[in-house]
């Protein structure tokens, strides 16, 4: 972990040279989840040529590289250099409900690069930041990780304990994110929300559904897109507010119908790689 931290310091220009190099890597000479990647864009994309899939999986694979050394440099970053990168468009829609003494759920997507919006968030949005991880199978690089997103504030909460933790600290003036795309593990079928995305049958944890109606508090989606390397933009869109109805999937599918927009918007962005689709009905 030393020289992790040591190449953690190297310059921004220096790290994306590495990326550069990942990428031809990556991409062109191990071929890194090629396959995953190209079924997923073909399934999710059925109206594009082959020609346009090769040129979205081509610039999955620079932003993907991007990421990794972003992620790097995550571990030593300054908050300066945080601030600098990442600008919250409409940041007065924070500022609007902490005045009300709410607390907030965020609901975000594994889009470029949601681990520096993370560390921006705990810097400049007016709320603690909670956050909703999946522990790492590598304990140096988890306890490594669990660091990052705390040093600025934020508050990680293992994705097991999230259901009781959220409720808890709904009462706190808290902003609690949840990143609600990736595939539920769980085999009970009752925590699985099944949803048409991006024209397949898609689980997802019900669990962005049901913890408003159980806290009452507003719920808003966290967009981010990249103007330029290095560099992103996170717009908050409102999801949905209290009062809600008992049992109502709405909030929901309006995530799952800002995630699928969001991914037609720049589809180069999302995490591609991830097999999002292996568990069936």
């Amino acid at each position: 972990m030393f020289l992790v931290k040591l190449l953690s310091r190297l310059p921004m220009p220096i790290l994306y040279a590495f990326a550069d190099f990942l990428f031809v890597l990556a991409y062109y000479i191990v071929g890194y989840r090629k396959k995953v990647v190209m079924t997923n864009l073909k399934n999710s994309f059925p109206e594009k040529n082959e020609l346009e899939l090769k040129q979205i999986s081509k610039g999955f694979y620079k932003h993907l590289s991007n990421f990794a050394v972003e992620v790097l440099k995550s571990f030593t970053i300054s908050a300066e250099e945080i601030n600098k990168r990442i600008k919250f468009v409409n940041i007065e829609v924070v500022e609007d409900h902490y005045k009300t003494e709410k607390s907030l759920l965020v609901l975000a997507t594994h889009q470029f690069n949601w681990e520096w919006a993370l560390l921006a968030g705990c810097l400049q949005l007016p709320y603690p930041v909670d956050v909703i991880y999946q522990k790492l199978s590598n304990d140096n690089l988890d306890d490594l990780m669990f660091k990052t997103r705390s040093k600025f504030g934020g508050t990680p909460i293992k994705k097991g304990d999230a259901l009781r933790e959220i409720i808890r600290r709904s009462r706190q003036k808290r902003l609690i994110v949840i990143n609600g795309d990736q595939t539920p593990p769980g085999r009970v079928k009752s925590d699985i929300y099944w949803a048409e995305f991006l024209h397949q049958d898609t689980p997802f944890y019900k669990g962005p559904g049901i913890i408003p109606a159980k806290t009452n508090i507003p719920v808003l989606f966290l967009k981010i897109t990249s103007p330029k390397r290095g560099f992103y933009e996170v717009e908050f869109k409102t999801l949905g507010e209290p009062p809600y109805e008992k049992d109502t999937t709405e909030i929901l599918d309006r995530y799952i119908t800002e995630t699928e927009n969001q991914i037609k918007e720049n589809p180069s962005y999302w995490l591609w790689s991830h097999k999002r689709w292996k568990r069936k009905r």
